[in-house]
């Protein structure tokens, strides 16, 4: 009779055990891998917020917003050189880190990039940007050239044709008197040079002065690339489809396909025309038995990755530039008589000549301290067997990362960290600027995987610059210009806001 009643019983109660089950394994679960992440993971010796030592929740969620870089800085400003931002994943802003995580040398084993943070496609070949140290440096042999000192010069006709196209759109401007939203001309002209440098065919987007529909999806593709490396880094990449317009699937796809037919013309034209592909085709062929090359696939991933990169850093670059200096009006006259008391004649103004332009490259490098072009592509993993960083070990799987603003706007490592200050650059800088930590400097990151792009970034920004302002006055339209334009959020990409500039003819 007992044994009746207590199997009555148990049956009754059947709901009531589901429930508690269904609730408290959970809340079990994030109980026990909370006391473990703070007391006993490898990384609980870091200090940072509760909350990102505790759960990656807000790491995904500064993310989805583009404040990943933003809050990463803060928790730098408040705890030091190397944080905890989620169990997993540190930061760091020290000297040493650099030294640590991404120089080489002999007996040093090299740091991957982060594969969930650059994953290569299902069935797409390598790029660029998701190699192997190995094979990265199969790529990095066949596209130095390109980005050499020698290789820009190749391609000044390339780059000169769009910026004597833009400077002459400008002047039309000058003689209306009117505004314009600079930032877009600023994507225009990049990205025609890019385009012509990358597929051999230019949108020609400031002779039709019309953003092609590749630039108004790169803000949108960046974001459905933060959003997947969320979900990747959860277990759910699976879902991300169903997050994804179809729209913008289907634009992606056009996108490529149309990098594909580009490249294949390249491919089949051969010859020498002072573009990227030069030196690269030389060795890459389908088949290429040794190793050396490229094969077509991964010359159209490259395309793709260096043409989306390209124009959006040297974009974000000038935008940054004209903001500061049209709202610090005594360094942008210093700039301007620099540069018409330099040159005689606008044909003067060369990439060799520009080297005769110290206060401009110095402009150029205070607008990467305060508002760095390349963003949160900087994650490493250790190799195999983990490594050590500031004298501690890390563990083999762990996310290290290098925040950029958490370095370049540290008063610890430069005075007047938030002010832009050209001079602090300059051979002769005053004497506050003096002990700036000027070695930490390396907007473009460091090492055998740093920005292959950076020579071409600082060629084109000055040669632009350099043409702009010998012809034309330029000032800020504050009214139709966002006080807090430099509030952006970013997501591998600035999602930069409308920046009006007004031009006038400059007197002789």
């Amino acid at each position: 009779m007992s044994v009746q009643l207590l199997a009555d019983a148990a049956r009754q109660h059947v709901p009531y055990i589901s429930l508690i089950l269904f609730v408290g394994l959970p809340i079990f679960y994030m109980v026990y891998n909370a006391i473990y992440n703070l007391y006993f993971h490898p990384l609980a010796k870091y200090p940072g917020p509760l909350i990102c030592r505790i759960s990656r929740l807000p790491w995904d969620s500064w993310q989805l917003r583009g404040r990943l870089q933003d809050n990463v800085s803060k928790i730098h400003f408040k705890y030091g050189d190397a944080v905890r931002i989620a169990p997993n994943e540190l930061s760091f802003t020290s000297q040493q880190a650099w030294n640590d995580i991404y120089s080489v040398g002999k007996g040093k084993e090299q740091w991957p990039r982060h594969p969930r943070r650059v994953p290569q496609g299902k069935n797409a070949p390598m790029s660029i940007m998701n190699t192997v140290p190995r094979e990265h440096a199969r790529f990095r042999r066949l596209l130095n050239h390109a980005f050499s000192e020698k290789g820009l010069q190749e391609q000044a006709p390339i780059m000169n044709k769009y910026i004597d196209l833009l400077v002459k759109k400008i002047g039309i401007l000058a003689e209306q008197g009117k505004s314009t939203d600079f930032t877009s001309w600023l994507h225009m002209c990049t990205f025609d040079i890019i385009s012509d440098l990358g597929w051999n065919e230019p949108f020609n987007c400031v002779e039709k002065e019309t953003e092609h529909s590749w630039i108004k999806t790169i803000v949108t593709t960046a974001f459905d690339t933060q959003l997947k490396l969320v979900l990747r880094e959860n277990g759910f990449v699976w879902a991300a489809p169903y997050f994804i317009p179809k729209r913008l699937q289907q634009d992606r796809l056009e996108n490529f396909k149309y990098a594909t037919a580009r490249v294949e013309d390249r491919i089949n034209s051969g010859g020498v025309r002072g573009d990227f592909w030069d030196r690269v085709m030389i060795k890459s062929v389908d088949g290429n038995e040794a190793g050396e090359g490229l094969t077509k696939r991964e010359m159209v991933v490259t395309a793709v990755t260096l043409v989306g990169t390209g124009s959006e850093t040297v974009s974000t670059l000038l935008t940054g530039m004209v903001y500061f200096l049209g709202t610090n009006l005594n360094i942008l006259n210093r700039l301007e008589a620099e540069i018409r008391d330099t040159f005689t004649s606008y044909d003067d103004i060369t990439l060799p000549n520009l080297n005769k332009l110290p206060y401009l490259t110095a402009c150029l490098q205070e607008t990467m301290r305060l508002y760095p072009p390349v963003v949160g592509l900087l994650w490493r993993v250790p190799p195999a067997g983990g490594a050590r960083v500031m004298g501690e070990y890390i563990p083999e799987g762990t996310s290290v990362n290098m925040s950029l603003p958490g370095m370049f706007k540290n008063p610890k490592n430069f005075a007047r960290p938030t002010d832009f200050v050209p001079e602090r650059w300059l051979a002769h800088a005053p004497a506050e600027f003096a002990h700036d930590n000027k070695a930490i400097f390396k907007p473009f990151s460091m090492g055998a995987m740093n920005c292959l792009g950076q020579n071409l970034a600082n060629a084109e920004s000055r040669l632009i610059m350099a043409k702009i302002l010998y012809k034309y006055n330029m000032e800020l339209d504050a009214e139709k210009t966002p006080a807090d334009w430099l509030d952006q959020k970013s997501w591998a990409v600035f999602v930069k806001k409308h920046m009006h500039v007004r031009f006038s003819v400059a007197a002789k």
